[in-house]
């Protein structure tokens, strides 16, 4: 038998990402990669498994959403050495997903949630306001019961936006995306779906370096940093897939 090829070192993996993707690349295994996290991968398997998305996506756009800064990283969060999976889920501050509670909204991705999820049972709605160019946007969100509650809402709304991409690709007559491209444009999609439909329709194809935008405030720097993390999470073999 010939030698193992050994693994290089995180920060030269997390270096050469920076550099084929040329942007910041986070370091989202460090939210997952210790036993007192355990509990919260293991309800990222089993949510993921069920609407057919990859649990280390599923984890990464939830963590770059505010699930790391804002649930895994505090400390109060924790018991018994063990993140608690039973304290609510703000779905506007944690999760990234603001209109979860609108009228409008819901019934888009309702298919992708358990049969038996409801208002008051696993979540009630919750009104906030977030800063826009053009002044205070009203923000119908939601409070999550739980942790499962909360990750399977955004599960049901990434898988939905992973489907309207998918429709999109398919109306423009494109072949089949690669992993990168998919998980830059689903992302773009969970973003903003009209401006992410008409970029991948200008763009002639699924390519993912077609702008020489480079403020990390912009959708398209925000979906490539997205899928740089991505990539380094899955360099610590931490998700099943």
């Amino acid at each position: 038998m010939g030698k193992q090829e050994k693994k290089k070192p995180y920060l030269v993996r997390k270096r050469e990402l920076r550099e084929e993707y040329n942007v910041y690349v986070s370091a989202y295994g460090g939210y997952a990669d210790d036993e007192r996290e355990r509990p919260a991968v293991e309800i990222f398997e089993n949510v993921a498994a069920t609407v057919s998305l990859k649990p280390s996506y599923l984890f990464n756009i939830a963590v770059g959403e505010g699930f790391g800064k804002f649930y895994l990283d505090v400390e109060g969060f924790y018991k018994d050495n063990k993140i608690q999976t039973n304290r609510r889920v703000y779905g506007f501050l944690q999760l990234g997903i603001d209109f979860f509670g609108s009228k409008k909204e819901y019934p888009r991705f309702e298919k992708y949630l358990p049969k038996d999820y409801n208002v008051d049972d696993e979540y009630k709605i919750s009104e906030s306001f977030r800063d826009e160019a053009h002044g205070e946007e009203y923000v119908p969100s939601a409070t999550f019961k739980d942790l499962q509650s909360g990750i399977e809402a955004i599960a049901a709304v990434l898988k939905h936006r992973e489907e309207m991409f998918i429709r999109a690709y398919k109306e423009f007559g494109y072949g089949n995306p690669s992993e990168d491209e998919s998980a830059y444009w689903t992302y773009y999609f969970y973003q903003n779906e009209t401006e992410a439909r008409m970029r991948l329709g200008n763009n002639g194809g699924f390519n993912i370096f077609y702008s020489d935008e480079t403020s990390r405030e912009t959708i398209h720097i925000k979906a490539l940093e997205r899928v740089a993390s991505w990539r380094y999470l899955l360099y610590y073999n931490i998700f099943s897939s």
